[in-house]
């Protein structure tokens, strides 16, 4: 076996036993009895906008098909995130983190996902990622999304080329963090037709990124002309496309 086959095969195995660690929501995240704490907590700090029975209100529901399209195929970590943040509304931020912890667990536990023997921990948020009790489901229309891709002029626009497969993001604009990562992030084999690129101007100038390998975050689109992404930022992270 040449030196060559056997690292590809090594790096390969690598990759499938760090994919086969991660865990989803169907598989047990928290307890019965944090959930419990939880839904205290939820009734003292987040009721008044979202509803005693999380359908919404002054908020946006947080159980249901909307919820979890909004926050499906992400890890745990990122809704944990925006809400230990971000709520409560009048004192974001102010509650302890395993306060925040137990309330997501009560969001998971409304949400139909199963209790299992651990409580929800914040080292762990990362692992887990958030799917419904349809289990893991294609990323929906619409959601923001980041690619790692080469920028290629098509005939009529531009396109990407030989995309990585789309992670979920709730922003508009990378973090740094974020396109450090895509400095080595590989590339795939997908192809995204790009709308309103010429709103990038003059920040990001397509013709001077040509075949470059690109950090790219927008709104995923499917229709009749194909996927598509209407780029709300772009951004060179390699001189080419050769990793």
């Amino acid at each position: 076996m040449s030196l060559i086959l056997l690292i590809v095969l090594l790096t390969a195995s690598a990759v499938f036993a760090q994919e086969n660690t991660l865990r989803t929501t169907l598989d047990g995240v928290f307890t019965a009895a944090q959930a419990e704490q939880g839904s205290e907590a939820y009734a003292a700090n987040c009721s008044s906008c979202h509803a005693k029975d999380l359908t919404g209100q002054a908020g946006p529901p947080l159980k249901g098909d909307l919820f979890m399209d909004n926050w499906r195929e992400d890890s745990v970590k990122t809704l944990f995130g925006f809400i230990s943040t971000r709520m409560p509304q009048r004192g974001a931020g102010k509650l302890s983190q395993q306060t925040y912890l137990d309330i997501v667990a009560y969001i998971l536990s409304t949400n139909m996902l199963p209790a299992g023997a651990t409580d929800l921990r914040a080292e762990s948020l990362d692992d887990i990622r958030l799917v419904g009790t349809d289990g893991p489901q294609p990323i929906p229309k619409f959601s923001l999304i980041s690619l790692v891709r080469c920028l290629a002029k098509g005939e009529t626009e531009w396109k990407l080329q030989n995309a990585s497969d789309p992670v979920r993001t709730h922003e508009e604009k990378p973090r740094v963090q974020d396109t450090e990562a895509s400095m080595t992030r590989p590339l795939g084999k997908g192809e995204y037709r790009l709308v309103y690129i010429d709103d990038l101007r003059p920040a990001f100038d397509p013709e001077k990124h040509a075949g470059q390998k690109l950090h790219a975050q927008g709104y995923l689109l499917v229709n009749e002309k194909g996927i598509g992404l209407s780029v709300t930022w772009l951004e060179a992270v390699g001189p080419s496309c050769s990793n």
